[in-house]
């Protein structure tokens, strides 16, 4: 279920978002964030216990890089001009061992030369003691770029994000919201070896 979902939303994202290759935005290739998940909602083992409140936080390290444009026939929706972006997203499944435990494509919106929106944007977000927790947000960056209008570094926040499936012990249901925030981070300062 999770995963059709999943890929109905992308395949509708890329239809109704996706930029031509005139609107390539290359601010952001190759950028790391450092991210802090907040998940705040109600818990239980279904059929099992009542509800009760469930919070959670995890770190994870999101990588942005650049991919060739898709072209999309023109639907009547207004948008702002869109990069496809792939990412790769990483947490600590386990004390001391991050991996990838999300990755795509998605479309960047470009709303201004240092602001951007990832308007729909499903992240799988695994914490510790196999918490897992499936997202759909709505992420806004905001860039700041020096004289040559390079990168220097940028902010990443949620505007809204909910978690629509999720666990954080392998037993009890999650379902509630999810708060995202973020700063880019250099290489030399990841918690893990690239490979």
């Amino acid at each position: 279920m999770l995963l059709a979902l999943r890929r109905a939303l992308i395949a509708t994202s890329l239809l109704l978002l996706a930029g031509s290759a005139a609107a390539q935005d290359e601010t952001l290739n190759n950028t790391w964030f450092k991210l802090k998940f907040k998940v705040k909602g109600e818990a239980a083992v279904p059929g099992q216990e009542k509800p009760h409140k469930g919070s959670d936080t995890v770190t994870a390290y999101l990588h942005l890089t650049l991919v060739p444009p898709i072209d999309s026939p023109a639907d009547g929706v207004p948008t702002y001009p869109m990069t496809q972006y792939a990412y790769d997203l990483y947490t600590e499944s386990t004390p001391g061992s991050w991996t990838i435990t999300d990755g795509g494509e998605n479309g960047l919106e470009t709303a201004d030369p240092t602001v951007f929106y990832l308007p729909s944007i499903l992240f799988s977000i695994h914490g510790q003691d196999g918490a897992i927790y499936a997202t759909h947000q709505t992420i806004v960056i905001k860039a700041k770029l020096d004289d040559e209008n390079a990168l220097k570094s940028a902010t990443l926040k949620s505007l809204g994000g909910q978690v629509f499936e999720g666990t954080t012990d392998g037993d009890d249901a999650v379902r509630g919201g999810v708060v995202t925030t973020g700063k880019t981070v250099a290489v030399e300062d990841l918690p893990f070896e690239l490979g």
